[in-house]
């Protein structure tokens, strides 16, 4: 019996402190999204869960909306031209929560904030958990992926055009990079 509760005990703890995005959820801090109130972000699961659309007024009156939800992943849009994702990463002392604010400037144009954070939203080193070198006047989009922990950098320098085909036509330059969370950091 004895040797049971011992092998027992690490399982328990390990599992202690695995949390879903729907227990995150209630305690996000209102300076991770000022555009939402505390009750916006408690009723997107409700409205999901009764097969409803996911969509609040936010505090500038303007429409906010839940797109995705999984155990570790959401997806809000916050604005016409902004979006709040959020990633429960696993580690191995328990979970770092990835906060990944967008601005869309454009269609095709975007720039991203990463933020890290412990289970109690305290705020941790980026530059610990991901290398993202910023070059100058390049900007940033950060998409996560739902399925798995990888994020897809998108970085446009809008003041630096590349022709294609016959060089009448030409498109911001661009580098694309995907990355793969280790249990550690982003690689």
């Amino acid at each position: 019996m004895k040797t049971l509760l011992i092998l027992l005990i690490p399982f328990f703890s390990v599992t202690a402190r695995t949390q879903t995005m729907r227990q995150v959820l209630p305690t996000v801090p209102d300076s991770i999204c000022r555009l939402l109130t505390h009750n916006n972000i408690l009723d997107f699961p409700d409205y999901l869960d009764t097969q409803m659309k996911a969509e609040v007024h936010n505090r500038l009156n303007g429409n906010s909306e839940m797109q995705t939800l999984t155990d570790d992943y959401t997806l809000i849009r916050v604005s016409e031209s902004s979006t709040l994702q959020l990633k429960l990463l696993p580690s191995s002392k328990s979970q770092i929560i990835l906060a990944a604010y967008t601005y869309y400037l454009n269609d095709s144009t975007a720039d991203s904030q990463l933020r890290f954070y412990d289970l109690k939203w305290q705020p941790l080193p980026a530059e610990k958990y991901i290398k993202m070198e910023r070059k100058p006047n390049t900007l940033v989009e950060a998409k996560l992926t739902p399925s798995d922990s990888g994020i897809t950098l998108k970085m446009v320098n809008p003041f630096r055009i590349t022709p294609i085909n016959d060089n009448s036509t030409t498109i911001p330059t661009q580098e694309v990079h995907h990355l793969v969370w280790n249990g550690k950091k982003f690689k």
